[in-house]
């Protein structure tokens, strides 16, 4: 059925979710597993400059990928990872072109963390990646609330 899943990571309950689910159906149908997390970054502008400056620290962001591969790979998941960077707006593109350049035929996601005012000004990027992909998308709940 399935033969490369691309799993979206990001170290939260979600995430954990996410992986849960990709190890279960990669070894049902012996899919190859490849983890990303993008670690966002936003612009910052102030007076006549602006500066792309990342919200999370790169030793984190590359953690929740090798925590993530280690865990696939101890249940007998073939599995890869990588971490990617881009602004927080673009993030659901880069999450559909990463799955087109590894010929990913699934793609598994949490849903947003935002509500209130935050859902509106942070678009949702499962729902990015379900307008744009051209392949199934997995949409994972933990269960556990995160706001």
């Amino acid at each position: 059925m399935y033969k490369s899943i691309l799993a979206a990571v990001d170290g939260s309950s979600h995430g954990t979710a996410v992986l849960e689910a990709t190890a279960s159906l990669a070894k049902l149908t012996g899919a190859t597993a490849y983890i990303i997390h993008i670690r966002p970054s936003q612009v910052i502008s102030g007076g006549f400059t602006s500066a792309v400056v990342p919200t999370e620290e790169n030793d984190e962001s590359r953690r929740v990928v090798e925590e993530a591969v280690a865990r696939l790979r101890a249940e007998g998941v073939t599995a890869d990872g990588e971490v990617d960077e881009g602004l927080r707006e673009d993030l659901a593109g880069i999450l559909v072109e990463r799955a087109e350049e590894i010929g990913a035929d699934l793609i598994a996601v949490g849903p947003g963390h935002y509500s209130g005012i935050a859902a509106l000004l942070h678009p949702s990027v499962s729902r990015g990646v379900a307008k744009q992909s051209r392949v199934s998308v997995l949409l994972v709940h933990s269960g556990a609330e995160e706001g």
